[in-house]
């Protein structure tokens, strides 16, 4: 089986701190993996990487079998058309929504496709509605994000990052800015992107919904994966100190 996600030797540094120590990570299509760990492990440095917001210093992405390796010069014009490529397959879901204000959830879904891919205006806004009606919001595609609930803005961020057409979604926290009452709804529609065999990684603190939901674990600690495996595995019978040390105290509080 070919994998979707292949991570080679990853390295990342701010300066002389090293965030990520020589990450490898294999994942494949409809695989749903959790990433947990302390706050400031190198989670979301982790996914920003993946999707080329964030430079690596070393090693290799590769997504639905195109790569991005690291480079000691600058980039080229082919380097960066690359770069574009990979972040197209990695649709990316943010703690804080980051909608355009001035645009509907409908304008919110449907911009990209038509900047990015060129779609025309009629074929856009389709895919648009439909992808509102996924995620629950067909009835709200004419509200601006200031006029929808926390949940409801997730959940147009969602259809978004799906309107490019992903191979792979990556979810930073998805749930974090949320009242408990809407966390549900948002973890729903990802439940059912799961259920659907969408690839997915996502950093959470939601142990429940992890536990239930991924096929695998993996528990950074420190810039390095200290754990990975299947999630019953991971939170029944972890193997690592650390692993058993943060999952006492997550489940504890």
């Amino acid at each position: 089986m070919i994998a979707t996600i292949v991570v080679e030797d990853l390295v990342k540094s701010y300066g002389p701190n090293r965030v990520l120590h020589d990450i490898n990570v294999r994942q494949y299509h409809g695989e749903a993996v959790v990433l947990i760990g302390p706050s400031g492990c190198g989670k979301t440095t982790f996914l920003r990487c993946l999707n080329q917001m964030e430079s690596i210093d070393s090693g290799r992405i590769t997504i639905a079998g195109l790569s991005f390796e690291a480079k000691a010069g600058p980039l080229t014009t082919a380097d960066r058309r690359r770069q574009r490529q990979l972040r197209a397959r990695a649709g990316m879901v943010f703690q804080n929504f980051n909608l355009f204000p001035h645009l509907t959830a409908l304008g919110n879904v449907m911009e990209a496709p038509m900047v990015v891919k060129r779609l025309e205006r009629c074929q856009a806004e389709a895919n648009a509605r439909a992808l509102l009606q996924k995620v629950g919001l067909a009835e709200r595609a004419s509200y601006y994000p200031s006029q929808l609930s926390g949940g409801q803005q997730q959940r147009v961020a969602i259809a978004r990052a799906l309107a490019m057409e992903p191979e792979v979604m990556l979810f930073d926290e998805p749930t974090s800015a949320l009242d408990p009452q809407l966390r549900d709804e948002v973890l729903n529609v990802m439940h059912a992107l799961a259920d659907e065999g969408m690839t997915m990684i996502v950093v959470t603190h939601e142990m429940g919904f992890a536990r239930e939901m991924a096929d695998r674990v993996i528990f950074f600690d420190n810039g390095r994966i200290a754990e990975d495996g299947p999630a019953e595995e991971v939170f029944t019978h972890p193997k690592h100190e650390r692993t058993r040390e943060f999952l006492r105290k997550v489940l504890r509080s």
